[in-house]
């Protein structure tokens, strides 16, 4: 390899998956510098094949999890994600929520007083000090100025659900940004980000016609659009969002008085994508086993047509206690329910890519 041209060395890294060039780090000094550039990671994150990891935020500690879809379905612990907390004599940090983009993880803790920036692959963390307390979502955006990705975090604040902060890492400030939403949000379910936006659910007192439908937020203009459901209705009994392969949004829809849970995803979804459309890929029936509720985590795997939920539940058959329960479901409608022990906060399933991208320091 020392032979071989700088140019083209690089042109094969880029390609290597990135749990596998992590372990390249330290082979020499040469490509530890390489690794280092952000021209290098974002190069990398654009070429290199895709990895679809699992993780699962239970107990407030997030775990990577084996998944296995095929005979009898299973889910099981694979193994914890270390975030040291370098400001508390607990050495692990307490992960109340955390929403993800571009292979990076924001976690804020129960009190939504402090939020971390990590990216488990390479270890890299940014620890910042929020202005107000909140509901964070991490989302990405092209910067002109340094002609490259970098990242934002919207902040909707617990004090009025129509105030709204943006903090840029670039630049380490955070500011309050000037406008008014004319719908009510529901920021408890602000995690989904995509393409360089967040997604969440929202209505409009004044058009009640139009039901619930889906609001997103763009960090590039920093202006907030809606984008309609599958169809339109005023309450569903139950709502959540997920996304399926980096790439389309996915939605769970449960209708009121009736146990029919629905799955619908989009169409592939980038910078350039004008139009939203919707396809059903799953119709399941998780009544008794499972009561959905608002915000509800699940994972669907559309080839298979397999849909993860999780959920805490209270389950005679561990006890009567409530259990962090995940329920493992297909077309033939038959529940594997996997028990993961006694709850400390509602847990979590979501994809995760992981990437060397690099985090801005102050």
């Amino acid at each position: 390899m020392s032979e071989l041209p700088g140019d083209l060395v690089e042109e094969i890294l880029c390609r290597v998956p990135t749990t596998s060039l992590n372990r390249l780090r330290y082979t020499c000094k040469r490509w530890n510098r390489l690794f280092n550039q952000r021209r290098f990671t974002r190069k990398h994150l654009d070429k290199a094949a895709k990895q679809f990891l699992v993780l699962m935020l239970k107990q407030r500690r997030v775990c990577l999890m084996s998944v296995n879809l095929y005979g009898i379905p299973s889910l099981e612990v694979k193994g914890e994600l270390s975030l040291i907390d370098p400001h508390s004599s607990v050495d692990q940090f307490m992960i109340f929520h955390v929403s993800h983009c571009d292979g990076l993880l924001l976690c804020n803790n129960v009190k939504k007083d402090r939020i971390v920036v990590w990216n488990p692959c390479t270890g890299e963390t940014r620890w910042i000090q929020p202005r107000k307390i909140g509901y964070y979502v991490l989302g990405s955006y092209q910067d002109k100025k340094y002609d490259n990705t970098s990242y934002k975090i919207l902040c909707c604040c617990d004090c009025d659900y129509n105030e709204f902060e943006i903090y840029e890492i670039n630049s380490n400030s955070w500011r309050t940004l000037d406008f008014t939403l004319e719908c009510d949000m529901d920021c408890n379910e602000w995690s989904m980000s995509l393409r360089g936006k967040s997604y969440c659910f929202a209505s409009d007192e004044k058009e009640e016609h139009l039901g619930i439908f889906l609001v997103s937020f763009d960090y590039t203009t920093e202006r907030f659009e809606r984008l309609p459901l599958p169809y339109k209705c005023s309450f569903y009994e139950a709502t959540s969002l997920s996304v399926v392969r980096d790439e389309k949004l996915s939605v769970l829809l449960e209708l009121e008085n009736t146990s029919r849970t629905e799955i619908w995803v989009t169409n592939k979804i980038d910078h350039e994508t004008k139009v939203v459309s919707w396809s059903k890929v799953l119709t399941v029936d998780l009544k008794p086993e499972l009561y959905n509720c608002y915000g509800v985590s699940f994972l669907v795997d559309v080839e298979k047509k397999i849909l993860m939920c999780c959920d805490i539940n209270f389950s005679e058959e561990f006890n009567c206690k409530h259990m962090d329960m995940v329920y493992i479901v297909g077309e033939d409608n038959k529940v594997e329910k996997v028990n993961f022990g006694l709850p400390l906060s509602l847990p979590c399933l979501f994809n995760y890519v992981p990437s060397m991208t690099q985090i801005q320091q102050g």
